[in-house]
């Protein structure tokens, strides 16, 4: 048999060629796969972690953000209050909760994203997705969006072997990266293991006391509650001036939603490290012990969403009486809640009838080239018609719903003849995105505020002089302000004795339960420095006391 040698040597050279271009392409392939992971975010190169770094500039994680599209923090609000602690968890629907979280994600709301991300790994029922690569997918895109918080969820995911290649070193470096973002979570852990007097890596902490209390006061001026219980531990010492220091951060930490906080001054009271001169209080208060007992058992359920701005109004600091209580702890919950004024609509007569505008709709105003028809003529489309004289581009005259072929009824302009008159189409009512009395509302039905009786008297109370009268005051900075995210909130008030100093420019009703409105613009600098100080200085505002 003959076999032919040349043809064999083409067969073999093409074998060859083509597993080599074989595994040129396939090596090709993995060089383009590998850069694209190494762009997504989840691998972003940030600097290793530095525990021994000289210093650290406190960011505010919500002075960075821009402001999110308020339908989708509707929904965000209305996904979080369907995880109420009162019911049961078979029974929430975690399906709507989850749609909840999709819309206002698709909306590009962070928090939302991270919400949806944290749904869709603890697999609760209902939810429609099971995969772990889209729950990151969320939290890449809240990254993108430059979400403090979602860096420090990729440090989790890294440390928890989530990502792949992800150990401890890549987590303390988002975590770091988070820090410096600002986001609360991250400075508090950090901070955390920053807060030590010499380095043990192995047990995860490092001496660079200076910095870490930087980071944990910064997480605590943002108004992140675990944060005060990580820097009573650094506060306290031996000196009654320490003690009242560590004394004070633990009792803001309770007004800030941190269960730590309140089972941590329960002990004190108790009596914890008394005859060993540890305690923070030098006697025991077994009063006061009970009611932060109780709180921080309700405080446990809600994990830091439920805010007691008006604490001292039921369990002040000694050496302040302490009133008297009922012994339900749902009344020391609901009294030491941030407050509002009922949402009155006042309903206007000339608003009914044609002219009526469901709540939460608006009527565009009118455009140029607008369709138009003699007020003899039927009507020739539904929706809103406004009355206009020959020539006129306004109207004095409240925009009236007709459906198509009906006629018009008379205009008020009672001294020209009908067939003069114009009516201008607007269209029809349109919803508007949610206002603020609308999120001030789902927090009264959600119970995270409650309402009280409107007051009949205004009153402030400006800088050292002391307020003018007990009860529950607050404040409210200019919009354009560069600290209006963090103080126009509805749980920054604080109740304040009568012979006490509010320590702000305030305006405040007073009619035995208060709650707090504007002040002049011109005052808000002030207002905000004063805010500043407090917050982000908890130790100097004490030592001025």
């Amino acid at each position: 048999m003959k076999v032919n040698i040349k043809l064999l040597g083409i067969v073999f050279l093409f074998a060859l060629f083509s597993a080599t271009s074989a595994q040129a392409s396939l090596a090709s392939l993995a060089t383009k796969l590998t850069i694209a992971m190494s762009d997504l975010p989840r691998y972003e190169k940030l600097p290793p972690f530095d525990p021994h770094r000289k210093d650290f500039t406190c960011v505010y994680e919500s002075q960075r953000m821009p402001p999110v599209d308020p339908q989708a923090e509707m929904w965000f609000q209305q996904a979080v209050a369907m995880n109420d602690p009162n019911v049961s968890p078979d029974k929430i629907d975690y399906g709507a909760m989850y749609q909840l979280y999709l819309q206002a994600a698709q909306r590009n709301h962070p928090k939302a994203m991270l919400n949806l991300a944290s749904l869709i790994l603890r697999e609760r029922p209902g939810i429609p997705v099971d995969d772990s690569e889209v729950a990151i997918g969320w939290v890449e895109k809240a990254m993108k969006l430059g979400s403090a918080d979602a860096y420090d969820r990729m440090g989790v995911y890294h440390l928890n072997g989530l990502i792949k290649g992800g150990d401890a070193t890549s987590a303390y470096a988002f975590f770091q990266r988070a820090a410096d973002m600002g986001s609360p979570e991250a400075l508090t852990f950090l901070g955390d293991k920053l807060a030590a007097t010499y380095d043990n890596p192995a047990e995860g902490f490092w001496g660079n006391l200076p910095v870490g209390t930087k980071m944990l006061e910064c997480a605590f001026a943002q108004g992140y509650g675990p944060a005060a219980d990580k820097l009573s531990y650094i506060y306290r010492g031996t000196t009654q001036e320490s003690k009242n220091r560590a004394l004070h951060v633990l009792h803001e930490g309770v007004k800030l939603g941190c269960w730590q906080c309140a089972d941590n001054l329960f002990t004190e009271f108790d009596g914890f490290g008394l005859t060993r001169g540890d305690n923070l209080i030098g006697h025991v208060d077994k009063a006061r012990a009970e009611r932060y007992n109780k709180i921080g058992d309700v405080l446990k359920l809600y994990d830091g969403r439920l805010k007691l701005p008006n604490l001292d109004k039921v369990l002040p600091l000694p050496p302040a009486a302490l009133p008297k209580w009922d012994g339900n702890v749902q009344t020391l919950i609901n009294a030491a809640k941030a407050v509002t004024i009922p949402q009155k609509a006042h309903k206007d007569a000339a608003l009914e009838g044609r002219a009526f505008v469901p709540a939460g709709y608006a009527i565009r105003p009118l455009e140029a080239g607008a369709v138009a028809v003699t007020a003899e003529q039927q009507v020739p489309q539904t929706g809103y018609w406004v009355a206009l004289l020959p020539g006129s581009t306004t109207s004095t005259e409240r925009p009236q719903r007709y459906e198509a072929g009906e006629r018009f009824e008379r205009a008020g302009y009672d001294w020209v003849s009908p067939d003069q008159v114009q009516w201008h189409y607007v269209g029809d009512v349109y919803r508007l995105p949610p206002q603020p009395s609308d999120f001030v509302d789902h927090l009264v039905s959600a119970g995270a505020i409650r309402e009280v009786t409107p007051p009949s008297q205004d009153l402030e109370c400006s800088g050292n002089i002391p307020c003018p009268a007990t009860g529950i005051w607050g404040g409210r900075v200019d919009s354009a302000h560069a600290m209006k995210a963090l103080f126009n909130r509805v749980d920054q008030q604080a109740f304040v004795d009568a012979a006490q100093s509010a320590g702000a420019s305030l305006k405040v009703w007073e009619d035995g339960e208060h709650t707090i409105y504007n002040h002049s613009a011109e005052r808000t600098a002030f207002v905000a420095d004063w805010f500043a100080r407090r917050l982000a200085s908890e130790a100097d505002r004490l030592r001025q006391t």
